[in-house]
């Protein structure tokens, strides 16, 4: 799977979708007039994971950023002047939650006309964070946001740079939030469930590393196993058909290609609607994560008859 999208799949998912956007000031709203079709539809409508439309909604958010970021033609605006402020700079994700409204689960919210906003939200020393909603255009309700924490890399130490003082400067004051970063997780010492993976040189971005939605790949095909194989509990797995309320993972150390990770996936103690993750290479954490589910089932909810889960 390709991870990045380039500039050619950008401008053709773009023209397909007749999207446009619109820039004012920390926010750039990317129109989608027609929603997304079948572009983005669940590939497994029977499967356990359906419930589960984390990698989609991710790449989906990931295409708004890159149509946000864009030089377009006949639009000489630059959102956050992005081609300069971060050209051949290394931004990593620190850290990420995405949040479903369960109001996603009984509408075919992505095949009716929606805007996505995103807004700079945080602007520190060496990183910052910005908020995506997925809204309906009727109505402006979210039905889905994103909030993602990045930071600037020194691509030789690995190490945080500082952003650009007269950007900060500059964009820092129209910031009204704060930033994100998930809490770390204790792992217990029995899990529900273990796999064991390699890194592939197809789950390596531009950057040398793997990337970060491969990360979320690997998480979801343990969780799926441990749904197949009922290895989680009757109550998480009830709460499961719910539909997914919000992901959050954070990343802490690099896996490079070719090199062995455990993941690890454990139920929250004390409750019966989150599963946590926990991928190691050795001693080292690379990433954490938690899957969190709705805990009842409104009426009406689409599962088995709605085709598209994103």
């Amino acid at each position: 799977m390709e991870w990045e999208l380039s500039t050619a799949s950008v401008h053709k998912i773009r023209t397909q979708l007749k999207v446009s956007r619109t820039i004012n000031g920390p926010t750039c709203i990317v129109h989608f007039p027609d929603g997304v079709s079948d572009l983005f539809d669940d590939p497994s409508p029977h499967s356990r994971s359906r419930h589960i439309p984390l990698l989609r909604f991710l790449r989906l958010f990931d295409l708004s950023m890159e149509i946000s970021n864009a030089s377009l033609p006949g639009d000489p605006n630059i959102y956050l002047e992005n081609k300069t402020a971060f050209a051949d700079k290394f931004i990593y994700v620190a850290s990420s939650k995405l949040e479903i409204h369960q109001s996603f689960y009984t509408l075919s919210c992505l095949h009716l006309p929606f805007d996505c906003y995103t807004t700079l939200h945080y602007v520190g020393k060496s990183s910052h964070c910005k908020m995506l909603e997925m809204k309906n255009k009727n109505n402006m309700q979210w039905f889905a946001r994103l909030f993602q924490q990045n930071i600037r890399i020194d691509p030789v130490t690995r190490k945080p740079l500082e952003l650009d003082p007269s950007w900060r400067e500059k964009y820092g004051p129209m910031c009204t939030g704060s930033s994100f970063v998930m809490e770390k997780l204790r792992r217990p010492d029995i899990c529900a469930a273990i796999d064991h993976y390699k890194i592939q040189t197809s789950d390596i971005d531009s950057q040398n590393h793997t990337n970060w939605l491969a990360y979320v790949q690997i998480c979801m095909n343990v969780c799926k196993q441990g749904l197949d194989q009922i290895l989680f509990s009757r109550l998480l797995i009830k709460n499961v058909e719910n539909g997914l309320k919000e992901f959050q993972i954070r990343y802490e150390n690099e896996a490079l290609v070719d090199e062995e990770v455990v993941v690890h996936a454990w139920e929250t103690s004390g409750r019966c609607d989150q599963l946590c993750f926990e991928l190691t290479r050795g001693c080292d954490v690379c990433i954490q994560a938690t899957m969190t589910f709705h805990r009842s089932l409104i009426n009406n909810c689409h599962f088995y008859s709605q085709k598209a889960k994103i």
